[in-house]
């Protein structure tokens, strides 16, 4: 009697502890607002100027307990699903369906700190593409942030991000130089090849010629 006891004692303390194992499943608060700070450095250092653009392009999904993004409405008809979120082939295909669906957008300046910051954010998954790029450097490669993520249990709703990719020195352009003429004639080419325009100059001076010669043959035979 008493080993049954203890079992039905058991089994009454794993049902109770059900409920209490799944509502400690994380849920994110989709009644609050997030933020995203976005810093941008190069060797460790920030680098101020320009400007970045954000695109809400999914929302939160929930199925069965599990939070994942859906594209938003105006992206449906030309995507069905994200995939691996932190690809950066993802983010440069939703860069041109934003500007094919042209998504609205958030735009922030990057400050002296090397930082841009978007507040008051929906929740969802956001496309941050850079507008203009600081001077002497190339634009980022866009990438997405999540709003919130998942970290060590809990969701996290003010995201500190940077770019997948490292910031990259602009080139700029050699200048051509001007080759330099050797013949000493203002900057001219030198001539080359056979010149032809003495051609006529001699043949009527030859005519010339062969005319006063027959004319001074015929006076001096009339005068003989």
């Amino acid at each position: 009697m008493k080993k049954h006891f203890i079992s039905a004692f058991l089994a009454l303390i794993l049902l109770l502890c059900m409920p209490l194992s799944a509502s400690a499943h994380p849920v994110p608060d989709m009644t609050r607002k997030g933020s995203i700070t976005v810093s941008m450095t190069y060797q460790n250092k920030p680098v101020p100027g320009g400007s970045l653009k954000l695109y809400r392009v999914g929302n939160v999904h929930e199925d069965d307990g599990n939070y994942s993004f859906k594209p938003v409405d105006a992206l449906d008809d030309l995507i069905s699903e994200f995939g691996d979120i932190q690809s950066p082939e993802l983010a440069g295909t939703l860069t041109g369906y934003a500007a094919q669906k042209k998504l609205g957008s958030k735009s922030a300046a990057i400050g002296q700190n090397g930082t841009a910051v978007f507040s008051e954010l929906e929740l969802g998954l956001y496309l941050v593409v850079q507008d203009t790029a600081a001077s002497g450097y190339e634009k980022t490669t866009p990438f997405l942030v999540s709003v919130p993520y998942l970290d060590d249990g809990a969701y996290v709703y003010d995201v500190q991000s940077d770019p997948k990719t490292e910031l990259e020195r602009e080139v700029k352009p050699t200048t051509p130089t001007t080759p330099h003429s050797s013949s000493g004639s203002g900057g001219k080419l030198a001539q080359t090849g056979q010149l032809w325009w003495p051609v006529p100059v001699l043949i009527c001076g030859g005519l010339g010629c062969i005319v006063v010669g027959l004319y001074r043959r015929r006076r001096g035979q009339n005068e003989d």
